[in-house]
């Protein structure tokens, strides 16, 4: 059963915040899951956020590339502040709906 949207706003809160509060930059495929996650949830595709979520929590060492599946090799990595401005944004949206 999939997680609701609070539930995956609430998860990509605290992975956004851990990145924050440690004081650094996402990797690329931390970033690039996240954005993907948050367009997910955004759209209301749960399941997918959901996965897409846990892949952003993927370590290094078992990454099989730097890139996440799906994604252009040209994709700009996000910041940190970008994705907390993208998870505002959905979070302003979800309030509204």
């Amino acid at each position: 059963m999939p997680a609701s949207l609070r539930t995956l706003i609430e998860r990509a809160d605290r992975f956004v915040r851990s990145i924050e509060d440690a004081r650094r930059e996402p990797d690329r495929w931390e970033g690039l899951c996240t954005l993907q996650a948050l367009a997910d949830i955004a759209a209301g595709r749960t399941e997918q956020a959901e996965a897409r979520l846990a892949l952003a929590k993927t370590p290094p060492i078992v990454r099989v590339s730097p890139d996440p599946p799906h994604v252009p090799v040209d994709c700009r990595e996000p910041t940190a502040a970008q994705l907390r401005q993208e998870l505002d944004r959905v979070k302003a949206l979800s309030a509204t709906a």
